[in-house]
């Protein structure tokens, strides 16, 4: 094929999962259905937003990403509770 100007990058997009939870202004912690990808969960494979505002992962700041009761990296802890009925969703990089 030919093209005008730079050629279209060719790359492969990682799928993802959303998760979608409804807040009720007491509960903090929620599991996703698939675990984050890497050895240590890696805040980073995971976005999460609050009523669509994208919350910054870590220890510290508005949650943290740690193993559920099966070890597995799929439990999001926020540092407050959401509001109740705040929209809470995750993009979970597979």
């Amino acid at each position: 094929m030919s093209y005008i100007g730079k050629s279209p990058i060719d790359r492969v997009l990682g799928l993802s999962e959303k998760n979608v939870f409804t807040g009720d202004g007491s509960t903090t912690s929620f599991d996703m259905t698939t675990a984050a990808p890497g050895d240590s969960g890696g805040d980073t494979a995971v976005d999460v937003f609050v009523d669509n505002v994208r919350q910054e992962p870590g220890t510290g700041k508005a949650y943290v990403l740690a193993a559920d009761g099966s070890g597995e990296f799929k439990r999001i802890t926020f540092s407050t509770a959401p509001a109740s009925g705040a929209v809470i969703w995750t993009n979970n990089r597979l």
